[in-house]
């Protein structure tokens, strides 16, 4: 039986500045624009109520069991933003790419702060500090981090200090550091992770991350936004190169990531945008275990993407500018 939720512990917090690029772009989060001499604040998302707290435990206690000998893997994805779809279209999406082509049906966490659920799924636990460390540490107890694998998938908007926003609602925000989800990682005890983070100036979490038995990916380096967030697309531009394309195109992570980040800078190239440069890192120790991990996979075909953007019919719309995150 899962240990119930308890908060985990923080230090205080000090300002965190969202660089300007992505304030203008996307016009949002204004409370968190703030200058260097703003006093220091506390996150003011709430904990989870005993609904949300229900619904998590009720995910981890129907995750299956580890297949001894078998190189299983296990998924969390977090999409951040509470205002924005394309964070949550590509956490449902990834629930379906990783059943039909991963052989992991039943074996991913979704933690969406998107209070609009699609049509067919049910309520999900909002993404917070709180319950992100709740999905870890059940991921811990159920999977063999000698053998098994965990993929997680982080997207949202991301601060100029590589912090990612954790966003439920009106006045509710949060954030989580590198150095959080690397305590959380190490106090899950989670060993082989592949873990990809889709924020503006996410690579802050290559640095802090890295280990012989991870691999890191994030869709832009610590000092450069990325695009794609706002109502310009179904999905982020490093989402869908990633997510939709290439992991549909091999099931090799480190393949997978270099045509992504291909196709990212000639679309960057093409829309004038500055080039993001998408980081990758990869210890020795974990490119076996994914190497096993594969052989063990039945073919599959692509699975679509079912998401369509649907342009606003506000005036001046279609010229808005792609989001920055």
């Amino acid at each position: 039986m899962p240990a119930a939720i308890t908060a985990p512990i923080r230090r205080t917090r000090q300002p965190r500045a969202i660089a300007l690029a992505c304030a203008l772009a996307c016009a949002i989060w204004p409370a968190l624009a703030q200058t260097p001499d703003t006093p220091p604040w506390e996150p003011t998302t709430p904990a989870l109520d005993d609904r949300q707290q229900a619904l998590l435990e009720d995910m981890l206690a129907r995750l299956p069991p580890q297949r001894p000998g078998v190189a299983d893997v296990y998924v969390l994805g977090v999409a951040g933003d509470a205002d924005e779809d394309v964070f949550r279209n590509e956490v449902a999406y990834l629930r379906q790419l990783s059943a039909r082509r991963w052989d992991a049906p039943g074996r991913m966490l979704a933690l969406v702060n998107q209070p609009d659920t699609l049509p067919d799924e049910a309520p999900l636990p909002p993404a917070t500090y709180e319950s992100i460390a709740r999905a870890l540490d059940g991921l811990g107890q159920v999977l063999d981090p000698r053998e098994d694998v965990l993929f997680v998938y982080l997207s949202s908007h991301g601060l100029d200090d590589s912090s990612l926003y954790l966003h439920t609602g009106p006045d509710q925000e949060d954030y989580l550091t590198p150095e959080d989800l690397a305590q959380l990682l190490e106090e899950a005890g989670i060993g082989n992770a592949v873990i990809v983070v889709s924020a503006c100036y996410s690579g802050g979490f290559v640095p802090v991350l890295k280990a012989a038995n991870r691999m890191v990916i994030t869709a832009a380096r610590s000092d450069r936004p990325s695009f794609g967030c706002g109502n310009t697309d179904s999905a982020t531009w490093f989402g869908r190169a990633f997510l939709v394309e290439a992991l549909n195109a091999t099931d090799d992570f480190a393949a997978a990531f270099a045509m992504a980040r291909d196709s990212v800078r000639l679309r960057e190239k093409q829309e004038g945008e500055l080039p993001s440069h998408p980081q990758f890192v990869a210890g020795k120790a974990i490119a076996p275990v994914l190497a096993r991990w594969r052989a063990g996979l039945p073919a599959s075909a692509p699975v679509p993407y079912p998401f369509v953007h649907a342009p606003s019919a506000a005036p001046g719309a279609a010229s808005a500018s792609p989001g920055t995150r």
